[in-house]
């Protein structure tokens, strides 16, 4: 995925006390900055902490930041101890203005609508399964196939991606929600999973849905002029299981399945993966990375109000006005009980921007600004959560705090191995089934066999997803 640097936009207008108040997310940057970092020289002669020195040597020549260098914030927010972001959006609050945008996201200006409803579509069917590199000649590629299913509650096509565990095996299912953009191939085939050989080799099934992009992978109240029909909690706990458990005669065998259900996420998909483990006993074990898993605090509002808007659509549409019971409900910081015996993976960076970060974005002010926001409430955000699993019992919860990083695909990309296999040891493990296939449609192409399950399997040629994924735009 290419990096897009937008440019920022003044949004929402509203009128506070008999004014107008017109605020950027340059300007909340801005004031969060010179709220949050003290001088470099008060910093050091305090003792409060120090600069990374790989922030003081970027591989890229920096570029500027409203006049300020990249380097110069790189160093800033490695200073002193930062106001919280929701602090700071609570501030805002006060004062009437806590509508904007996000700076390198989209405002959804000329968004063209996601697929509308088909009134001929009543029923969940699967309707075609294909490979989904059908030019590789790997083995461990003719597991992946992409499934075009109906759903009778959304009355429209998805493209689902699966990828089967290796032949031999009933293993548990695993979703993967991807972040803001719902990317079709997903980010799991781009490589943030099945470009891993150590995740190629797991028993597990993994299923990516695609084409709910901004939706929070929620059910909406109303429908979206933009976004269109969006009920993917329906989609994904009562229609999806059913298909995959039918599969397409003649074409592809269904699922081998163990019974056993988990839920990774990413951005959006995280905070999407979490809800839907505390809330669906069909879940066993669920892993968020750089979510926000709050909706009702400011912190968490902001997030949710800002996906949706990133492709143009209106949260009113999904959860009514602020505060609604729907608003409520999707709260997992607030009530997380039904996370109780269940296993838990959370990560998160912390949004300092060190030389990694400027080494791939430094001539990108937009990312770094994006991610170091986004990244930075994610960690406070997760941090909430942490807290609040503290007084559930039997949760089995795994936390890893990255010291630098931003909202982007090199933060995340690291994490689906742990996050994975902090599922997969909360669920029942994979068993023997006798068959020589894991019956995807690319093994009755190729006539491959048993054997793409043998170790340190191919990262694939011609047409496989390769390599450690691309590096998109932050926001995912």
């Amino acid at each position: 995925m290419s990096i897009q640097s937008p440019s920022i936009r003044g949004v929402n207008s509203r009128p506070v006390a008999g004014r107008t108040t017109r605020v950027t997310t340059a300007a909340v940057a801005a004031v969060a900055l010179a709220m949050s970092v003290p001088s470099v020289a008060a910093a050091q002669s305090a003792g409060q902490s120090s600069l990374d020195p790989g922030s003081l040597a970027p591989s890229v020549a920096p570029g500027s930041l409203f006049g300020a260098p990249s380097l110069s914030i790189a160093a800033s927010t490695q200073i002193g101890a930062p106001i919280p972001l929701t602090a700071m959006l609570g501030s805002l609050a006060a004062v009437g203005s806590t509508e904007f945008d996000r700076p390198g996201g989209s405002s959804g200006t000329g968004a063209t609508p996601v697929a509308g409803r088909d009134p001929s579509i009543t029923d969940s069917t699967v309707r075609d399964i294909a490979p989904l590199w059908p030019a590789s000649t790997a083995d461990v590629d003719r597991r992946a196939e992409v499934w075009t299913v109906t759903s009778a509650s959304m009355q429209r096509e998805v493209r689902v991606e699966v990828y089967r565990a290796p032949a031999g095996v009933d293993a548990p299912n695993m979703y993967f929600l991807d972040g803001v953009g719902s990317e079709s191939p997903s980010g799991w085939s781009g490589g943030m999973g099945w470009g891993d050989p150590e995740i190629r080799n797991r028993h597990v099934n993994v299923i990516a849905p695609t084409g709910g992009p901004s939706s929070m992978w929620a059910d909406w109240a109303e429908d979206d002029p933009i976004l269109g029909r969006n009920k993917w909690e329906t989609f994904l706990t009562q229609e999806l299981p059913g298909l995959l458990k039918v599969g397409l005669d003649g074409v592809s065998e269904p699922l081998p399945h163990n019974g056993s259900w988990g839920v990774l996420g990413v951005s959006m998909g995280a905070s999407s993966a979490l809800h839907l483990a505390n809330t669906f006993d069909m879940f066993g074990a669920a892993a968020g990375v750089s979510g926000a898993y709050s909706t009702t605090d400011e912190l968490g509002y902001q997030y949710a109000r800002l996906t949706v808007a990133a492709r143009g659509g209106d949260a009113t549409n999904m959860w009514g006005p602020r505060g609604s019971q729907l608003w409520q409900d999707h709260d997992t910081v607030a009530d997380p009980s039904g996370l109780a015996g269940k296993s838990v993976y959370l990560s998160a960076a912390t949004g300092l921007v060190g030389s990694s970060e400027l080494g791939r974005f430094g001539s990108n002010e937009m990312v770094l600004l994006d991610g170091h926001i986004l990244e930075k409430g994610s960690y406070e955000s997760t941090r909430a959560l942490e807290a609040a699993l503290a007084s559930v019992s039997g949760v089995d919860l795994k936390t890893t705090y990255i010291p630098t990083g931003i909202h982007n695909w090199p933060v995340f990309v690291p994490q689906m191995l742990p996050g994975t296999d902090h599922i997969l040891a909360g669920l029942k493990p994979a068993t023997r089934n006798g068959k020589q296939t894991s019956g995807a449609v690319g093994e009755r192409a190729g006539g491959s066999s048993a054997s793409s399950a043998s170790p340190g399997g191919s990262l694939g040629s011609s047409g496989s997803a390769g390599g450690t994924g691309s590096l998109g735009s932050s926001g995912s």
